[in-house]
């Protein structure tokens, strides 16, 4: 097993922010096999591989080194809701965004492309921020700064107005819970940001 699968255990263990015996309990091994792997000295068998895929939600190919990408699309992009789902993780934005669309597709037909603007537009932004950084080439940028920032403000929000709702009222109402923690974890932004607000004009 090359050194790559030694490393990314590693990496995975410290971005969920465990321990190795935390982790080691939850895998059903001792913390000191747990060790040998992450430090190379032994090579583990294909049901831990499997086992520590799943816990950490990536592919064995991204364990093994084979892929950079965490997970192989048709994972990431099943319908079916996971586990993982219930989770606020990078991977839940992405099938939250997916099924966010397939579900109001399914009333609007102009939706998939409507949202797929909306959410190139959110990254574009983002993107600004990192040319202005320097983390991106600044020339990646080319409007100007105020009509890049606020252009794109606006057309998100006209994008928004443009989605229709209410067309499926019949139907039963799709409930992904990747979209449901990501609804939770907003809210939960929405009101830690309040908080802190009022915190400040208390101190004021």
């Amino acid at each position: 097993m090359n050194a790559t699968f030694p490393a990314r255990l590693h990496a995975l263990r410290r971005e969920r922010g465990l321990t190795q015996k935390e982790a080691a309990a939850a895998l059903g091994i001792s913390g000191a096999l747990l060790s040998h792997y992450e430090k190379g000295i032994r090579e583990c068998g294909l049901e831990f591989l499997c086992a520590a895929a799943s816990f950490y939600d990536v592919s064995c190919d991204y364990l093994l080194g084979v892929s950079s990408t965490r997970r192989a699309f048709n994972e990431q992009y099943d319908e079916r809701d996971t586990q993982q789902d219930r989770e606020f993780r990078t991977g839940t934005l992405f099938r939250a965004a997916t099924m966010l669309g397939d579900a109001l597709a399914s009333t609007d037909p102009d939706a998939a492309v409507l949202l797929r603007s909306y959410f190139a537009l959110a990254v574009y932004r983002v993107a600004l921020r990192a040319c202005a950084d320097g983390v991106l080439p600044a020339d990646w940028a080319t409007l100007p700064a105020n009509t890049a920032e606020y252009g794109s403000a606006a057309l998100m929000d006209g994008l928004l107005r443009r989605l229709r709702s209410g067309e499926g009222a019949d139907a039963k109402p799709a409930e992904p819970v990747c979209v449901h923690t990501v609804m939770e974890n907003g809210e939960r932004l929405l009101r830690e940001a309040a908080a802190a607000f009022v915190g400040e004009i208390r101190r004021d």
